[in-house]
């Protein structure tokens, strides 16, 4: 009875914001200051969310342990993308070496240039003595600047290196241990609101499923759509094109844009390799064809491929991508989609409970004499593992 007296007495709601609005700054500031820590950790968890359902898949089938079949399937994976490296790499070092005959070209035809004037519109020209030089200064630096951080530049590679091995074991360890992490995760949550938690969490996990499985099979299909029109207007580096812009759809709202700078710049200095047209024709040709696949990819591929799960307005998304870049680099550029997306679903459920709404009226508007299957507890497709029904749909549109 003493030893009860003794203890403490319990926290205040206002100790409990304080102590919660201290504890989200410094875990915001550990975030950001480690943000480069977080970059394998991140990678890992994409890799394992991607190959969960093949894995969930290989032990059902096979009837062995969820380890076993990870194990299974990383090496099948890397099994296959051995020899596929091995196949693609001199194909595009080939690339590579002709972009460096493009650049030498480029040095030789500004040497042309220096011999006389160039007209920039009726009446106004400069000496291309003048414009030589400054290109060959700027050119000059760049080669400079380069060759000092070869070493920088050796000293990174071997870090990515060592980055994509600590990725690929923690992507294992995490496809291997996941029910744990979802079950971990859904019992963060006190006992009252396990089940908004769970509502929660599968609403993100069909962002993130529609995000993932989309912009990977996207990419696939760009990259096979680009390469062929590069290959059918005669652009340079058909291949290396392709895989760019393949690449550049998981920029959401500015793929298309650095594509098709890359693209004007080679077709302004190389031309095409067959069209018998000037290069300045054939860059209004890159762009014609540029608008009519950004047509097609926005209102057909995409909403076809990823669908409106992450659709979000433009602006938002740009706002997003500033956001993210300041924060992650790229990576926080290629994720600024779903996770606006995520932080959406989150922020409507703490309106609907800060205004005493009901945070999951998508559920209620299914018939209640239908009865609703069962479906995985927040866990990607293919899980073996099932969850209770909550009552309806919990696919909400987010």
């Amino acid at each position: 009875m003493d030893q009860q007296n003794d203890l403490s007495p319990p926290w205040g709601t206002t100790i409990k914001l304080i102590v919660g609005v201290i504890l989200f700054v410094l875990f915001a500031l550990a975030v950001y200051v480690l943000r480069k820590v977080f970059t394998p950790i991140i990678f890992g968890a994409i890799i394992a969310y991607l190959l969960f359902p093949l894995a969930s898949a290989v032990a059902r089938i096979t009837r062995l342990s969820h380890g076993l079949a990870t194990v299974i399937v990383f090496l099948v994976l890397l099994g296959l993308l051995v020899p596929i490296g091995f196949l693609v790499t001199p194909m595009l070092v080939d690339q590579v070496a002709d972009l460096r005959d493009v650049l030498i070209n480029t040095l030789n035809y500004l040497d042309s240039l220096g011999e006389g004037t160039i007209e920039i519109l009726p009446g106004l020209e400069i000496g291309g003595q003048t414009l030589v030089d400054e290109i060959t200064y700027a050119l000059s630096n760049l080669i400079r600047t380069t060759a000092s951080k070869s070493i920088s530049l050796l000293v990174g590679a071997s870090k990515t290196l060592l980055l994509a091995i600590f990725t690929i074991f923690i992507a294992f360890y995490f496809t291997a241990d996941a029910h744990k992490l979802i079950d971990w995760l859904q019992g963060l949550g006190p006992s009252n609101y396990r089940a908004d938690v769970k509502i929660l969490l599968s609403q993100i996990n069909d962002i993130w499923g529609d995000f993932f499985r989309g912009q990977v099979v996207l990419a696939i299909v760009v990259t096979l759509i680009l390469t062929a029109l590069s290959f059918a207007i005669g652009l340079p580096q058909p291949l290396l094109m392709g895989i760019l812009g393949g690449l550049l759809e998981f920029l959401v709202s500015v793929g298309h844009t650095i594509w098709l700078i890359v693209a004007l710049a080679l077709a302004l200095i190389e031309g095409s390799t067959y069209l018998p047209v000037s290069n300045v024709v054939f860059a209004l040709i890159v762009v014609a064809t540029n608008l009519a696949f950004t047509k097609f990819d926005l209102n057909y591929l995409i909403p076809k491929i990823v669908g409106s799960r992450v659709h979000l307005h433009p602006v938002v998304v740009i706002i997003g991508i500033i956001i993210g870049a300041t924060v992650a680099g790229v990576l926080g550029i290629a994720l600024a989609a779903p996770t606006i997306a995520t932080l959406r679903v989150i922020g409507r459920y703490i309106r609907a409970k800060m205004f005493d709404l009901d945070p999951f009226p998508e559920l209620k508007a299914a018939p209640a004499a239908v009865p609703q299957p069962e479906r995985p507890a927040v866990l990607p497709a293919g899980s073996q593992r099932e969850a209770p029904p909550v009552g309806g749909s919990q696919k909400a549109d987010a």
